[in-house]
């Protein structure tokens, strides 16, 4: 009798726990349409600059209804943009649970790893990544899987998957750019001009870009296209990191 009724306070603890969690779990539509406005007021926070009002629309949003997965996603975003790689890493798994489309997740956590210099398991979620095909933006996880390339001194690699992203998408500015960089350190200055010219092409006021310019430039040994680019930097973001080393090469050339 004594085992009978301890198995039937075992059973009552399960099912009380099994309700509470039920209860928690599920969402009223009323918490549900206000997780939606806070979440949309969150993109419309991002998309001005405004890191920290987005963090509070997200983080309430995900209060209101935590079963949103797009919430758990933005947050993730925003926790990388703050440099807050663990919270990130933690809705960026939250976002992933129980839905097949994880590739934008999956980037995010290769960007992650490859800023703690974690390179192979930053390039097994690129990959993994890249798995989805229906991926909208397979250039972004190609761009991020050449740099870490890059940084594992697989230059071939990196150029392959640099030429794999601009085939994808012709007008990603990143792949350039990069691609761009990387024919610099191989001493191919004519073909890292094309890439930055494309660059500038594609986005005009992208101050790096005329910095790397200028540089291509002086290794072509023109100094007078290579001043113009360090001008055109020091005039489009005159206190940025680029700028300043603009200012020091413009104090050296005639």
């Amino acid at each position: 009798m004594r085992k009978t009724q301890g198995l039937f306070r075992h059973f009552f603890l399960f099912m009380t726990l099994f309700l509470v969690s039920g209860c928690a779990s599920s969402v009223s539509p009323r918490n549900h349409h206000l997780a939606l406005e806070h979440y949309m007021s969150g993109l419309r926070n991002l998309g001005v600059g405004k890191l920290q009002d987005a963090y509070w629309d997200f983080e309430y949003a995900a209060h209101l209804d935590p079963t949103m997965k797009k919430v758990h996603y933005a947050l993730g975003h925003v926790y990388y943009r703050m440099h807050d790689f663990q919270d990130a890493k933690k809705e960026f798994r939250l976002s992933m649970q129980g839905t097949v489309r994880v590739a934008a997740a999956y980037n995010y956590l290769g960007l992650i790893a490859y800023k703690q210099r974690q390179y192979h398991r930053a390039i097994r979620y690129f990959k993994k990544s890249l798995s989805d095909p229906l991926y909208k933006t397979p250039e972004h996880p190609l761009v991020n899987m050449g740099r870490t390339y890059i940084a594992l001194n697989k230059p071939e690699k990196a150029r392959e998957t640099f030429s794999l992203a601009i085939l994808r998408n012709s007008n990603d500015v990143a792949a350039h750019f990069w691609q761009g960089k990387l024919l610099m350190t191989t001493g191919d200055y004519k073909g890292a001009l094309e890439e930055f010219s494309e660059v500038i092409r594609l986005a005009p006021r992208f101050p790096r870009s005329y910095y790397e310019l200028g540089r291509v430039y002086l290794k072509l040994e023109n100094q007078n296209k290579a001043l113009l680019a360090f001008k055109e930097v020091v005039r489009l973001d005159p206190d940025s990191p680029e700028s300043v080393k603009a200012r020091q090469y413009i104090k050296k050339l005639p």
